[in-house]
């Protein structure tokens, strides 16, 4: 068959022509940290699956998030109860508009002193615990920390509740600045930057303790201050444009699907969130570790692919007497020639 004088390519000519191409971008990838890096990061992303582990914070971060804002609002009510122009003010900075309406009728239903109201704090408290959960595990999977090494049931209720107090502390914290920085003259944005600049310098602190709180290993700030500070960034951007945008949302949503899309848009600002977390802590990994460069050809593993790999599977360490071993096939060793065994690794188990 011929096309305008021209004879179709052969598929094996074609086959021919993507491996070429493939060694020569995985060979330039290989060379080149500028794209080796971030491969390795996207990579690392996708061996942990972490289009799963953000489905997972994003659904937890939607069932916390009322709780966790019930809570807050309650103490502040309780300990600014001589203040009500500023407990108003922080409030009003801590709570988006479109639950204020549903947290209000909240606080005023719940008991007011005495023991049920600080039953009432344990079991707010209890219920914004999934959150903090989701991310200690997504935590130590990312860091490959082996099950056999993380924390019991005690220390890791522990570690979890004071996590969430820090998180409290820096809602508040956070509301306090913004409420501050109203101070500012509103020249040029001012006030708008200050209130992102010390909501973004909370979420880094924020940041870092989970960091050293919920991954049962050592982690230095030196190796997890690059996450945070892109995560802190984030984070701000979303508060600071993210809410404003939910609000347009919601009034052009009409009465029948206002709530419905303040659903959505609260669920895809909490996923686009979860998402540059999970790729800020990928790459804190990645280079605290120096697992790049990652392989494009998978017939020629590199030492990072068998260092991630065994990571991936000495991860599944339950007993503490057990230990899992990987080594390569022969003809899969790193360097080797791409014509060697495709199989990665192999694990035994040694009880």
């Amino acid at each position: 068959m011929r096309f305008d004088g021209l004879r179709p390519r052969r598929p094996a000519q074609t086959r021919e022509v993507i491996s070429r191409l493939l060694a020569w971008a995985d060979a330039a990838q290989r060379r080149h940290s500028l794209l080796g890096f971030p491969y390795a990061v996207v990579k690392k992303y996708s061996d942990d699956d972490g289009g799963r582990q953000a489905a997972l914070i994003t659904y937890y971060s939607f069932l916390s998030i009322f709780p966790l804002l019930l809570l807050a609002v309650s103490v502040l009510s309780k300990v600014l109860v001589d203040h009500p122009s500023l407990r108003a003010q922080l409030i009003d900075a801590l709570v988006p508009p479109e639950l204020q309406p549903t947290i209000d009728h909240a606080v005023t239903t719940m008991p007011s002193s005495g023991l049920p109201f600080i039953l009432g704090l344990i079991g707010l408290l209890s219920a914004g615990t999934g959150v903090v959960f989701s991310a200690y595990e997504t935590l130590n999977h990312l860091a490959g920390v082996p099950k056999r090494s993380r924390f019991g049931f005690v220390a890791r209720y522990a570690r979890v509740l004071l996590m969430l107090l820090v998180v409290l502390v820096g809602g508040v914290a956070a509301a306090t600045l913004t409420v501050a920085s109203g101070a500012l003259p509103n020249v040029n944005g001012l006030q708008q930057l200050a209130a992102a600049a010390g909501t973004a310098v909370v979420v880094f602190v924020v940041l870092a303790l989970a960091a050293k709180v919920l991954i049962a290993r050592p982690v230095s700030l030196r190796t997890s201050w690059p996450a945070a500070a892109i995560g802190a960034v984030t984070v701000a951007a979303v508060l600071a444009i993210g809410t404003r945008l939910l609000a347009v949302l919601v009034s052009q949503s009409g009465a029948v699907y206002g709530s419905f899309a303040t659903v959505v848009g609260s669920f895809t600002l909490l996923y686009v969130v979860s998402e540059v977390l999970l790729y800020s802590a990928e790459g804190a990994v990645v280079r605290h570790a120096r697992l790049w460069p990652r392989a494009l050809d998978i017939s020629r593993p590199t030492p990072a692919d068998v260092q991630v790999l065994t990571r991936l599977a000495t991860e599944q360490e339950r007993l503490p007497t057990e230990r899992i071993e990987v080594r390569m096939e022969a003809g899969s060793r790193p360097g080797d020639d791409p014509s060697g065994s495709a199989d990665a690794s192999r694990e035994t188990e040694r009880r």
